[in-house]
Formats: C-alpha cells, structure tokens, sequence
C-alpha cells in the first residue's frame, strides 16, 4: 500500500512538472531580461519540497555566428555562482558543469530544451530564494535573467485521534447504534499551513479547520448520532496546502453493534387462567450481534424454556409459563437487548387478569419529621381484578372529608395531596377499595405534624391588688414541646421587657406584682421551637381584682319529674377565676330544695326534686372578691305517670278495636256537632261579653292570669314552653271560667270507654277531668294543648293534637246551686268535628 502511494505521488509529480513546464515555456517567451532600470525577478516559480523544478534561462545567440560560452546561476546576493556550465574552450554540448556543495548531485542544466533550464530535483525547503541567470556569449553581450522560487511545504504527516487521543486506523469501533462520534483529525507540518478537511466519500463532510501551536492543524468531526445505516461508513481526512501533489489523507472504517428493531409475541394477548399452561415465544430481529431475550412478569425475571439464534440479525425465545392470582394486573413482556449496547432494548407485552379482592399499599413521600404549611402526599397502589374505580381515604378510622376546608385534594384517586399540613392533619392514614371479590384496606401511616407554638385556650385575665403577687400561666400549643419564652408588659406609662418566669417545656409562669396603680396593663408572651417562632402572642389582661359580672341568657334546656337542666352564659370574671352556684327553693313553701356549686361552666342538673312543683331558681357567679347579683328564672317539674300504654300484639289489638268505633262514631258526628255548636254560640255571645267585661276586673292571680282574650297565661315565663303546671292549670281554669272557657252542650256521654274521669276539688268549685294517655303515660297539660276558638276569641277546649287528649270539666258553684232549677257543666273539650282532623 506504501509503494501504490509512493508511485502515485510520483506519477503526479512527474505531469505536475511537465505542466509547469509547458506553463514556463510559454511565460518565457513573453518574459524580458533583466536589466539596470528592472533588476528584479520577473517570473515566480512555487516547487514542492522534495519535487522537482525547471528554473528557465534562454541560452539562445542573439545572433547566427554567435553562442553561450558561460552559464552562470547565482542566488539572492551572493557573488559567487551556484551552479555554472562552462564553455570557453570548447563547444556547449561538452561543456563543463559545476555546483556548489548547496545543489550537489540536485542541479543539472539543460540545453536540448527551448529555453534551457536548470532542474532541481529534489526540492528542499532552503532552495527557496531568487535566482539569477547569466548568459555570456562569445561576441554578444550578457543577458541576465532573473526569477524567484517559492517552495513549498507539504504536511508532513495526518493522523486521526479518538476522544481518549488514542491514534486510529483502518477499521474502528465497534461503536453503538445512537452513540455520538468525535475524531479529531491533526495535520503536521506544511508551509503555508495546510486546511485540513473530512469526507464521506465524494462528499464534504467538515471543512472547518484550526491551527495550533507547532506547526498544526485540527479539524474536529462530531456526529450526534450514529445510525445503522453508518455501519462500515468509510471517514477520510485529508490534508493539503497545494494544488500541485495529492492531498495528504488518512481513512478510517465504521463498525458498529446495532440495537434490535422489531420484538414480537406470538400469540399476542391472549386470555389466561389460574393455574393454566399457557407457551408463548418471542421473535427479535435487526440486533448485530444477536439480541439476549428476556421474559419478565412484572419486575420478575422469567426463566424460559428455549433460547435459539436463527442467523446474524434473527433471535427467538419459547416461554412455558402458569399464571398464578399474585400475577394479575402485573405486565407481562418480552424484551429484546443488544448487551453490547446499554439502554438498547426493547420489549412488547402487556397486563395479565387474574380475579381477586384490592390488595393496596399506602406510601408517604415524605421522610422524617413534616412541617406545618408543607404539602405532603399520601400514594394508595392498588392490585385488584376487576379492577377498583375509587380509592377512600381514611383519617383516624374515619373518611377522609376532600372539602376546600381541608385543604386536600387527590391525583388521579391514587394520590392524596395535603397542600398545607397543620395541626389538625395529625393521625393514622390509609386507603380502602372494594371490587366484586371483596374489600380491601391498605396498611396504616401515623403522620406527625411539626409546628411552630401557637396560644391554647386558657385564662386571658387576671385580677390582683396593688403590692399582690400574680402568677400569669401561658401555655403553649407546639410540637416539639420544647419551647423557648418570652415575656413583655406593656401598662400606660412604659413597656417593661424583664419580665421573672419560670418555664417548663409548653408552660412558663410569669411573677409580676403591681406596685401603682399605673402598673396594670397587658402582658404577652411568645414562644419559639424548631419548628419556628409563634406568630401572635398570647395577651394577659393584668386588672384590678373585683367580684365577677352576673351570668347570662340563663334558660331550662330540659325538665323531668325530678330534674331540671338549666343552662347560663358566663359574664366578666373580674380578673378571678370565678364558680357557679344554682339555688332551687319551692315557690309554694319557699324551702331550699337544692345547692350547687360548680367551677366550670354554668350548666347544670339539678336532680332530686319534688314531682310536679313549681321551682324558683338562682344563680350566682362568685370568686375571690365577692359574688354578682343572682339571676333568678323559675321552671315546673313534670307530674307522675298516672297509666301507661299497653304495647305489644295483644295490646295493640285491644286496643284499636275502640279506637276504630270511636273514629266511626266522630265520623257521625262531624256534620252535627259544628252546627250544634254554632247555634249555641251565637245564642249566648251577647251575654257571654257582657260577663267577660264584668269578670275581667275580678281575675287577679299570683301565678295565673288572663290576657284580654280570655286566654290562660302562667305568671312564670321562666319555664319550658310544654309544660304547664297542673296546680296552676287547675288554679287559672277556675278563676277564669266565665272568660276562658265556652259553654257548651254536654256530649261527654260519648266515647267514655276510651276515656278516664279524674275529680278536682278546688274551693268549692270541682272538675272532672278526663283525658287520655300519651305514649309515655303522662298528661299532656300544656300550652300547645290549648288552641283558640276563632269564634269567640277565648279558649274553648284543650285538646292532644297529637294524642287525642280531651279535658272535660264540668263544676258547681254554690250560688249557682242556688238557684232554682239552674245547673250548668262547664265542659273543656274539643269539638268532635276538631278532635278528629
């Protein structure tokens, strides 16, 4: 391969010099001799080092008996010859021929040429320079010819560098299919400096060169990929500084190991069962080498049966495989890899169905301690078949509210994101999901929120003389519980930093003693722990002491035969703590009937007393520097059950048959008993007000009145809206006859099986009282039983809307008796038409 090179260069230097010689040849003749007023070279000549070159001098008589006798070639200034043909004493074709020792066994002149010429060959680099030639003839004076020849330097050597610097040559590689490519290709020596430049073939690939130090010349190739079509790619840098010898070049031959390209299945997605054989085989081509198949279920490597190479780009797998339920939903493939090339596989495959209930797995993607205001994120996996639409999330057993409020969302129902943990997001976590085959519920993660101290609820203000000592308590909610204080007083005159206290982890203790009156103010304190600084402080009203305010809004949430609860709002404490106390005392004798203190709320439950009494009670704040004012509110325990209901299957048929004779007896009466009613109405209206305005002056009760309309109002407003007194009930029913009740016709004959008759005496005056049972046994002798008559505008029955309660009351006065023949009833009831509705 050197020689063919060595030949080549030759043959090309060879028509190189016949070219520029012809090219001389035909400058010569248009070139003039040198001479005083043009002493400078009139032709350029460029050689290559170590080539050849014609430098021409026309030896020609100027006229027909005339010839040269003396050649001579001088260069640049010197004045002595470098080469000289001497013909003096004889002819020109046996003329001597002397060079000096700078173009020994190089020079030689020749004659036969037209114009002669001096040859040099080989060229070196110091041969550079000008060149004089000088004629001398016979008879004719000398002509002097002048020329100038540049040398040039061709590269010395090419070589082509991997990025490890590591020379290359002939076939390189193997690289990988998608593999970047640098080769550095560095040009040595040339004058003037060579471009250096890379081809792929005929086509120009890099022409951009550098120089460097010491004579060099870089060009960089960089491909960002290498594909398959690049394998056995031939690269050739070449290197070149004229356009007389053939670029100097070296070449390099691509190898690579490509990636497969098709990875196949056969059959492809099929239906499995548990515990079934089931073959499968895999088919890779266009790897070089061979592709390694894998099987993979999941992140499970399968071992297979078979592994057969059918030719240099061709591969295939058998797979003998049984499904088994943990399998389900997993990704079942086949996966094709080139080893020599890392990242080059490829696979196909696809999920496996195996049915079974959801088994989830319940991941928090922080770790370590979480920070109040962080985002956290809960991620629920879930294996299931079929699978699960919706994920629940649970906090503490219970489900997870997604409200705006909670500042909580989820991705995909998969993720639960908590955008800003607090406080209140501390507790145990998971995730359940239910399909056909069952329920399943994740494991549990306990999440600890770390926060910066914030005021619990406590004690705001504190009451203490002049010269007293005070002891602030500030407690602090934070986690860790290792907290550091600060204390501030800010009074009207001054703030005062050095403040005494006392700390332990979420609790400090400030000692303060007003000594002025001007000493009273606010005191604050802060705290700060690794999680951060408190943001507001937690403010202490320093106040002179006093006794506290009275409560507030006090009302009977609920009353019984024996209990009341009664209910108030506390007021100012006076800076003290302060206790509750409710006194009960009988509004019939006035005997205290109960005495309870308390140091909470003011709530309480007054139990043990009387049945069916009227109670007046008192409560009262208290502390160190006194008590407030009493509020004082009055309530009715309930009466005893006088008959209960009857429940069960016998019971119930005893008793509807009545009931449906009863309905069917109301039915009758529905069409009579309102016009009945109306006539009698209207007969007695004139007389009825007359005696209405008459008795309206004489109505004057301690606990029952009578409003304008007639209508029976308890003097105590206090108690419970249901329930009625029966003293005062029986009390107002008899003062207020005339005005509050309707006299009426008397059907109590009717229905006195379903009903049970009672006798009041109260005076002289006695009524009877029947009425039914409610469910729980009691009477229900309240306001709601009293309803308006619209015709007359005073009270004409109570009745049980709801339990078919009628009062019936008929009584007899003295006077009455007294006259002759006169004998009314006073009745209590509903209309039957009423009753029924």
């Amino acid at each position: 391969m050197v020689l063919s090179r060595n030949f080549k260069s030759f043959l090309g230097g060879v028509l190189c010099l016949s070219l520029l010689w012809s090219h001389t040849a035909s400058i010569w003749l248009k070139q003039k001799p040198a001479n005083n007023e043009q002493p400078f070279a009139s032709i350029v000549y460029t050689a290559v080092e170590q080539g050849r070159v014609a430098l021409p001098c026309d030896i020609s008589p100027p006229a027909v008996n005339d010839s040269a006798a003396l050649v001579l070639w001088y260069k640049n200034e010197s004045t002595q010859p470098v080469y000289m043909l001497d013909a003096r004493r004889g002819v020109l074709k046996e003329a001597h021929q002397w060079s000096s020792p700078q173009l020994q066994f190089r020079a030689h002149f020749h004659m036969i040429n037209r114009p002669a010429f001096l040859q040099i060959d080989p060229v070196r680099k110091g041969d550079a320079g000008t060149y004089r030639c000088r004629v001398d003839y016979r008879r004719g004076r000398s002509i002097n010819t002048v020329i100038k020849l540049q040398v040039v330097e061709p590269p010395s050597k090419v070589l082509i560098l991997d990025e490890r610097n590591t020379t290359l040559s002939g076939l390189v590689g193997p690289y990988s299919e998608g593999q970047p490519l640098k080769l550095t290709c560095i040009s040595y020596g040339g004058k003037p400096r060579p471009a250096v430049s890379w081809w792929k073939g005929n086509n120009l690939l890099d022409n951009n060169y550098s120089f460097l130090p010491h004579k060099m010349v870089e060009n960089v190739l960089y491909i960002p990929a290498l594909w398959r079509y690049d394998l056995l790619m031939n690269l050739t840098c070449k290197s070149s500084n004229n356009n007389v010898t053939v670029p100097l070049s070296s070449t390099v031959t691509l190898d690579l190991y490509l990636k497969p390209e098709i990875v196949e299945i056969e059959p492809f997605k099929i239906p499995v069962a548990v515990e079934t054989e089931v073959e499968f085989q895999c088919v890779a081509t266009g790897a070089r080498p061979t592709a390694l198949i894998t099987w993979w279920l999941g992140n499970q490597k399968l071992q297979s049966s078979t592994n057969t190479q059918n030719n240099k780009s061709h591969s295939s797998s058998l797979l003998t495989y049984t499904p088994s339920m943990e399998d389900d939903r997993k990704y079942f493939m086949c996966n094709a890899e080139n080893p020599k090339i890392p990242g080059s596989s490829i696979n196909t495959g696809w999920f496996l169905m195996v049915n079974y209930p959801p088994e989830l797995f319940l991941q928090l993607d922080k770790q370590g301690d979480v920070r109040e205001g962080e985002e956290v994120k809960f991620e629920c996996k879930v294996q299931a078949s079929p699978l699960v639409k919706d994920v629940t999330w649970e906090f503490d057993r219970k489900e997870f509210s997604l409200s705006p409020a909670a500042a909580a969302s989820t991705t995909y129902n998969r993720t639960l994101v908590i955008h800003e943990a607090s406080r209140a997001h501390r507790g145990r976590y998971r995730c359940s999901a239910s399909n056909p085959e069952g329920l399943g519920f994740s494991n549990e993660i306990y999440m600890t929120v770390k926060y910066a101290p914030t005021c619990r609820d406590q004690r705001r203000s504190y009451g203490v003389a002049i010269g007293e000592t005070v002891r602030v308590s500030c407690t602090l909610d934070a986690d860790p519980q290792d907290i550091a204080f600060r204390w501030r007083l800010t009074t009207s005159a001054k703030r005062f930093e050095d403040i005494d206290y006392i700390s332990n982890q979420s609790q400090s203790f400030a000692i303060y003693v007003p000594k002025t009156r001007n000493d009273y103010g606010t005191m604050e304190c802060w705290g700060a722990n690794s999680a951060g600084v408190q943001k507001a402080s937690c403010s202490f009203n320093i106040v002179p002491a006093g006794p506290p305010e009275s409560v507030k809004n006090c009302s009977v949430l609920n009353q019984t035969e024996q209990t009341i609860f009664v209910q108030c709002l506390q007021g100012y404490d006076g800076g003290l703590p302060q206790s509750f106390t409710i006194e009960a005392y009988s509004l019939e004798n006035g005997n205290m009937l109960a005495n309870i203190t308390i140091s909470t709320e003011p709530q309480f439950s007054v139990s043990q007393l009387p049945v069916n009494t009227a109670i007046r009670f008192l409560v009262l704040a208290s502390n160190a520097r006194g008590r407030s004012p009493p509020a004082v509110l009055t309530a009715h325990t309930l009466r005893s059950p006088e008959k209960l209901t009857v429940r069960g299957n016998g019971g119930n048929k005893a008793v509807l048959a009545p009931v449906l004779a009863a309905l069917i007896i109301v039915a009758i009466v529905l069409v009579v008993a309102p016009i009945t009613g109306i006539i009698a109405f209207r007969i007695q209206k004139q007389n009825k007000r007359q005696v209405s305005r008459q008795r309206e002056n004489d109505c004057d009760m301690s606990d029952v009145v009578c409003d304008k309309r007639g209508d029976v109002a308890s003097g105590h407003s206090d108690k419970g809206p249901d329930i009625i007194p029966d003293q005062m009930f029986r009390e107002g029913l008899v003062d207020c006859e005339e005005q509050c009740l309707q006299l009426l016709t008397s059907t109590k004959n009717s229905h006195r099986d379903i009903f049970r008759e009672e006798s009041v005496v109260s005076g002289d005056r006695k009524i009877n009282v029947t009425g039914s049972l409610n469910e729980f046994g009691q009477p229900r002798n309240n306001r709601e039983l009293m309803k308006e008559d619209d015709s007359s505008g005073f009270q004409s029955t109570l009745y049980a809307k709801r339990h078919q309660v009628s009062v019936e009351g008929s009584w007899k006065s003295t006077d009455q008796k007294s006259q002759a023949g006169s004998s009314e009833e006073m009745l209590i009831a509903r209309n039957i038409h009423e009753s029924a509705v």
